[in-house]
């Protein structure tokens, strides 16, 4: 597919202004097996911070509800989304001391230096088109001694860089194809290294998605194709992409209730997210 076709850096803005007027990420993803365990592996986390709290790339402000620690600070490149973020923040019990801005990850100049203990970027470096970049900037806005959370996809053989649109036409979004990229752990160490920070743990989650998608899969991708060569059906591949996540969720559960989690993790390596946390000293 040709350039012109991709959602180039000058068109970034615009782009996720779009998606966030228009699609409900926060719902979906969140529904899924993979967002669900990415969740509560952030949470766990959050749970243990203390202090100013800045969320890079917060989109509709999940993790700004969830932060019991202090103040917070949320910043997003969409208009749009923050609105959404707003929205949700007023009507929960977290109403105090949450902040909105809007702003490039790659590009944190406009806060104040050294003003975080606690930075959580979650998957934003694989949409940026330079994120040594953001990464400095959480380097910039660590108190001495703060703290950051950095996950993105993970990849094996070779690295993802622009993927087609997807189910996101299904919410009248324009566009060919985006960038979405992923990292690995020790990519992530080295560019938490070169900007001066300290890596204290790094690793992948979401292992569990591995074996609790492998059926729902097959049935998923088989009546996707039935639908193209009959019905050509949007609802139709509506209910079938809810079915997988159903069927996803509930092998994991199982497999959960059953304590077979362990016999699985003997196969499975690494899980489809990689995380960094660093430390500024």
């Amino acid at each position: 597919m040709c350039l012109m076709n991709h959602i180039t850096a000058d068109k970034v803005k615009p782009f996720y202004e779009e998606v966030g007027a228009k699609y409900p990420e926060e719902q979906i993803v969140y529904r899924e097996l993979r967002g669900i365990l990415r969740r509560k592996f952030i949470l766990e986390h959050l749970g243990k911070a203390k202090g100013f709290l800045l969320d890079v790339g917060c989109n509709a402000g999940l993790y700004l509800r969830h932060y019991r620690g202090g103040p917070a600070v949320g910043v997003d490149i969409s208009y749009n989304v923050l609105r959404r973020a707003k929205w949700k923040i007023a009507q929960s019990a977290t109403t105090q001391n949450r902040y909105f801005i809007v702003g490039d990850a790659e590009n944190l100049s406009f806060l104040k230096p050294g003003c975080f203990d606690f930075v959580l970027c979650s998957e934003v470096l694989e949409h940026v088109f330079h994120p040594e970049m953001v990464v400095a900037g959480i380097f910039q806005v660590l108190r001495l001694g703060g703290k950051a959370l950095i996950t993105t996809p993970n990849y094996r053989k070779q690295r993802p860089t622009w993927i087609d649109l997807g189910e996101l036409r299904n919410y009248g979004i324009t566009g060919e194809q985006y960038l979405h990229t992923a990292y690995r752990p020790e990519e992530l160490e080295k560019m938490a290294k070169q900007v001066g920070l300290t890596p204290v743990e790094s690793g992948t989650l979401e292992w569990e998605v591995k074996y609790a998608t492998r059926l729902p899969l097959v049935i998923l991708l088989l009546l996707r194709q039935l639908n193209k060569w009959t019905f050509s059906s949007s609802r139709f591949d509506h209910w079938n992409q809810c079915f997988f996540n159903w069927g996803s969720k509930t092998i994991y559960h199982i497999c959960h209730f059953l304590q077979l989690e362990k016999l699985w993790q003997k196969f499975i390596k690494e899980g489809v997210r990689s995380y960094i946390i660093v430390r500024k000293e």
